[in-house]
């Protein structure tokens, strides 16, 4: 009976621990309750309920790790379905690289991923991304195909797995890779290649920061996962390559819609230039087209450099321009003069100088016998090609211009030279037909004529012939060149404005130049001596060293007979002769003097009148007088008198000194 009883104790703890078994397959229990529970069976007393529970038990703990197994291999097969899809989906390289990392460490569970691509130019790999990974040092890492586990996955194509990587011989190691690696602190690695048409492109990594080993799976796995990583780095190259091509034909495209645009811009520029030609266009016409056209400031200089013509707007563009300080001046008047000539020699344009939103293109305009003046342009920006060679067209069809207008002047004013000379050489010619010819030139002879003579010591009277007729447009005014003088004959008074003009217009030039302005000839008859007195006055101002100044001939006629063409010495002689001790031009106080006994005998020995006209109280002109008569004794005697005065009216006019108030 005993026996029976425990048969059916071990029957039914038998079937107890089975519906335990069961209830925590059920369950989903962790592995740790069933080996728990395992335990308490081999703990039994009954041997023949052990006997029929291990077994179970253990088929159980197998079934639920095989389950397990199962489990994780179902989650790395969707996570390698996610990972392929996300890896389609994106199409930048270097996103699809960290992408691959990433995924890499999170389905093998370990601390870093990372992988190294292979640079066919220099035949090494490279580390290209990393997750997990904090050293600078280990995301430098370069390789060759012979060493470290990098170049042996290379070379046989296959995973290796190293459990402590420090103590690995099977490949061999560097001082370099295994200093970043253990810069990193990386105990263990698994490599896998990535293959692209039976090339290894690169090399996969996991690793972890303590020993251990990867099993077939996790090797499985990342294969795979390798496998998917090279079709989408594939995809991504071949993206990128689609990409460049794209952008290429888009570039492409573009270059060609700006060389046809260009193209029709300078057939239309031509267009317009011929135009202009055709229908006798002036300089502005052809400054506003360009400036229209490339967009900037135009301007046109003659042979002298000077702006004769220009599209407007260039200083309030270019801040640059509206600079009149001496230097900026100086400056472009240099680069001008440099650029011109350089531009004249190349035979065509160049780049006179370029700022931050300011460049400046020069180019010669070549015709006739020499260099005729230049183009120039002001842009924000350089010029390309085209319109370059539409700024150079411009610069031909500008001489052209200057050409035309040059023979319209010369054929127009061709007159000027008959009339002129006719007019102030002996023997005249029909004075009748004279005045036709000068009435037809806008000079009325039946009116007042009024002769200027000017002299530049360095340049030719024909030179400035040419560029004062530029300048000077004003109605009833010839001007030619006769002898050695210039000659501007008017219809009106010099003093009324013309005479300031043409100081203005000699100032321009460097050196020395001086001149006369005759009292109005009513008698044409009557030019031809005004012209000799002129001639003579100018030769008197040379001689008395009078420079960059215009006198009245009146003011020159007494002496010029007598001194005109004497050489300076004998000058200061003849003042030294009659002046005493009073002549002496570096004194301040006898020029002081020189001034009073000028005014007291221009006054008519009126001290009170002449005191007056300097300005002076009677009684300092008195004590002056007696400085004066203590210098030159007894000089009121007729014939000294004139000697003294005339002396002192020759030294006024040849230092530019009067004796009025205000003049010392």
């Amino acid at each position: 009976m005993e026996d029976l009883s425990t048969g059916h104790q071990a029957d039914a703890l038998c079937a107890e621990t089975l519906e335990a078994v069961l209830r925590l397959l059920s369950q989903d229990a962790e592995r740790q309750a069933l080996a728990g529970l395992l335990d308490q069976v081999r703990a039994m007393p009954s041997a023949a309920a052990r006997a029929r529970l291990v077994g179970s038990l253990e088929m159980g703990i197998a079934l639920k790790e095989r389950f397990e197994q199962h489990q994780l291999r179902e989650r790395g097969l969707l996570a390698l379905i996610e990972t392929a899809q996300d890896l389609t989906a994106i199409t930048d390289l270097d996103q699809v690289l960290q992408a691959i990392v990433q995924r890499a460490r999170k389905l093998v569970g370990c601390d870093v991923g990372y992988l190294s691509i292979y640079d066919e130019q220099r035949g090494d790999f490279y580390v290209r991304a990393t997750a997990g990974a904090f050293s600078e040092k280990f995301r430098q890492i370069r390789i060759g195909r012979e060493v470290g586990i990098c170049g042996f996955v290379a070379r046989n194509r296959t995973p290796y797995a190293s459990s402590d990587y420090g103590l690995d011989e099977r490949f061999l190691h560097t001082g370099s890779v295994d200093s970043a690696v253990l810069d990193e602190n990386i105990k263990s690695i698994l490599g896998v290649p990535l293959l692209a048409g039976g090339q290894v492109i690169g090399v996969l990594f996991v690793g972890d920061r303590y020993v251990r080993s990867y099993i077939a799976w996790e090797m499985s796995i990342l294969s795979t996962l390798a496998a998917h990583a090279s079709v989408a780095i594939g995809n991504a190259r071949l993206f990128e390559q689609a990409e460049l091509a794209l952008q290429q034909a888009s570039a492409a495209n573009a270059l060609l819609t700006r060389q046809t645009h260009d193209t029709r811009a300078a057939a239309e520029a031509h267009e317009q230039l011929t135009t202009l030609v055709a229908r006798g266009g002036e300089l502005r016409d052809i400054c506003l087209m360009v400036s229209d056209r490339l967009g900037g400031y135009v301007a046109v200089c003659d042979e002298t450099e000077r702006t004769i013509c220009h599209s407007g707007g260039g200083a309030q563009a270019f801040p640059l321009l509206a600079d009149r300080s001496a230097a900026t001046v100086d400056w472009l008047d240099d680069t001008l003069h440099v650029t011109l000539d350089e531009s004249r020699r190349q035979g065509r344009s160049v780049v006179a100088f370029s700022l931050p939103s300011h460049v400046c293109r020069v180019c010669a305009v070549v015709g006739g016998n020499g260099l005729l003046g230049g183009l120039i342009i002001h842009t924000r920006t350089e010029l390309n090609d085209v319109a370059v060679r539409i700024v150079e067209r411009s610069a031909t069809v500008t001489g052209v211009v200057l050409l035309l207008k040059e023979r319209r002047e010369s054929s127009m004013l061709s007159d000027i030279p008959i009339v002129v000379r006719g007019l102030v050489h002996r023997p005249q010619g029909m004075l009748a037909k004279l005045a036709l010819q000068a009435s037809a030139l806008g000079l009325d002879l039946a009116q007042p004529v009024y002769l200027t003579q000017l002299r530049h010591r360095d340049l030719g009277a024909g030179h400035l012939v040419k560029q004062l007729r530029l300048r000077l447009k004003a109605p009833g005014v010839l001007i030619d060149e006769v002898g050695e003088s210039l000659l501007v004959l008017s219809s009106q008074d010099p003093a009324a404005g013309l005479q300031s003009t043409l100081l203005r217009f000699f100032s321009e030039f460097n050196g020395h130049f001086w001149g006369v302005v005759s009292e109005p000839v009513g008698d044409p008859a009557s030019l031809p001596e005004a012209f000799q007195a002129g001639t003579r006055c100018l030769d008197l101002m040379a001689a008395l060293g009078r420079d960059r100044a215009m006198l009245h001939v009146r003011d020159l006629l007494l002496y010029s007979p007598l001194l005109a063409g004497a050489p300076g010495p004998h000058l200061d002689g003849f003042l030294r002769t009659s002046l005493e001790g009073l002549f002496d031009p570096r004194d301040a106080r006898r020029v002081e003097l020189a001034r009073t006994l000028l005014a007291y005998l221009d006054n008519s020995y009126n001290a009170r009148l002449a005191a007056s006209a300097m300005a002076i109280h009677i009684n300092t002109f008195r004590q002056r007088l007696e400085s004066i008569d203590a210098m030159l004794g007894p000089w009121r005697k007729a014939g000294r008198a004139l000697d003294i005065h005339m002396a002192l009216r020759l030294w006024c006019l040849r230092d530019g000194w009067t004796p009025d108030a205000g003049s010392g």
